[in-house]
């Protein structure tokens, strides 16, 4: 799971038309890294899932690269004369790892709460 950093921030600073540009690039640019049998959905909000089709380990691998092309600066048009905007993105990322008789909403949960313990670690740091 991932929960974009500052969302809120950009909605109320720059209109809710720059947060869904935000959301729309967000998920275009996360959807084309994935691989073929990985799933990307929007869970909502400013929230979102990935679904990898591997182990551990390699679902490891992936969130390195998720964090290395995903996160970054993102332009979003001004509209109505007004100049593009450049804002940065990062996430804060939660991995759970499914494990036969869990149900998706056990998988769900793990990874809901590994990402508010990461976001937490952030708050504190």
């Amino acid at each position: 799971m991932l929960d974009l950093n500052g969302f809120k921030q950009i909605n109320d600073r720059h209109g809710h038309l720059a947060g869904d540009e935000l959301l729309r690039q967000f998920a275009g640019v996360l959807k084309a890294i994935t691989r073929v049998g990985d799933l990307v959905g929007r869970w909502g909000g400013d929230e979102f899932v990935v679904l990898l089709s591997c182990d551990a380990a390699g679902a490891r691998l992936h969130t390195n690269r998720i964090r290395e092309w995903v996160f970054g600066k993102y332009t979003l048009e001004g509209g109505e004369g007004k100049k593009p905007l450049e804002v940065r993105v990062e996430a804060t990322m939660g991995l759970a790892e499914w494990h036969a008789g869990d149900t998706m909403e056990q998988v769900i949960a793990s990874a809901d709460a590994a990402m508010y313990h990461d976001k937490k670690k952030l708050t504190h740091a």
